[in-house]
């Protein structure tokens, strides 16, 4: 039995199905259904009814239910401790950070305020990819990092995670250095025709969708070519090594140095802030109220 395990029976019985509680902790609805089925068996419980339409608690998963919710604020509420006894008078606030996923944008706004909240220190935590999971470093809040900066416009994230806006993204347009279009200092819409362009396909981004409509729209001829999921490292070596150009965004210039990026014109942005998880916890939830209430107050 892990945390996992318990994490997932927790989802489960909120939702009353294995492919919404494996959206929510970002793995597929079988991985979900076969932890619980590893948890039932090691404790010799059958704590899910399944049938046709969903699952539902046994009287055994229901007596069972409030200890699981007990152990994990428990286990939440050592760690927090613990890290306090480390930490001398200061709380430490773990940001994530990733190629995908830069700590920057935070960063120089925290040189501004760090001063006025003397109560906490920020430590940078390198992240690495969650290979069960479609959203990755997303993945990664509340496991570990407390935090990180990143874009919030689907309905998925939104449903996920608590965001504090830290300001807009703007589209650009990756190609080889070699490639034309990367001798032009902004792109229109009309200078995409008849084009190969990657991006991430509907459903993942509300925002690439509007602006895949957008894209269509003025070019019927565009040929759009979707990635597997979300972005990762291999998207752009892809679209070095097809010599194909690439939806890309404000942070991702100088990912790879055979890439130049190329502001589109366009009136779509993403929106992006800190992101936590719904329930980030006491340390975190204090962390972003008196840091919204901090930044009200800049000049």
């Amino acid at each position: 039995m892990d945390v996992n395990q318990l994490q997932n029976f927790l989802r489960v019985s909120e939702y009353g199905s294995f492919t919404k509680a494996g959206e929510q902790g970002f793995i597929s609805g079988t991985a979900v259904m076969k932890q619980i089925n590893r948890l039932e068996a090691e404790l010799n419980l059958k704590l899910f009814v399944r049938s046709a339409t969903g699952v539902t608690l046994t009287p055994q998963g229901e007596k069972f239910r409030p200890y699981v919710r007990q152990v994990l604020d428990l286990l939440n509420t050592a760690i927090e401790e613990t890290r306090q006894v480390i930490t001398s008078d200061k709380q430490i606030i773990l940001l994530g950070t990733s190629l995908l996923h830069p700590a920057d944008p935070f960063m120089a706004l925290w040189k501004q305020v760090a001063s006025r909240m003397p109560g906490y220190q920020i430590r940078l935590v390198q992240l690495q990819e969650d290979s069960n999971s479609s959203n990755r470093e997303y993945a990664m809040l509340g496991r570990s990092c407390d935090l990180i900066v990143g874009t919030f416009d689907s309905a998925t994230l939104k449903q996920s995670f608590s965001a504090v806006k830290l300001g807009d993204y703007h589209f650009g347009i990756a190609v080889r250095s070699d490639n034309p279009l990367a001798q032009l200092d902004e792109l229109s819409l009309d200078d995409l025709a008849n084009q190969k362009i990657l991006m991430v396909p509907t459903g993942v981004s509300e925002r690439n969708d509007l602006l895949r409509s957008q894209l269509l729209a003025s070019n019927p001829d565009i040929q759009i070519v979707n990635t597997v999921g979300r972005y990762d490292i291999n998207t752009f070596n892809e679209t070095v090594e097809d010599n194909i150009a690439m939806i890309s965004l404000t942070p991702w210039k100088s990912i790879h140095p055979n890439l130049v990026t190329v502001r589109l014109e366009t009136d779509i942005t993403v929106p992006y802030g800190l992101l936590s998880a719904k329930l980030p916890g006491k340390k975190t939830a204090d962390f972003l109220r008196e840091f919204r209430m901090t930044t009200l107050h800049l000049g």
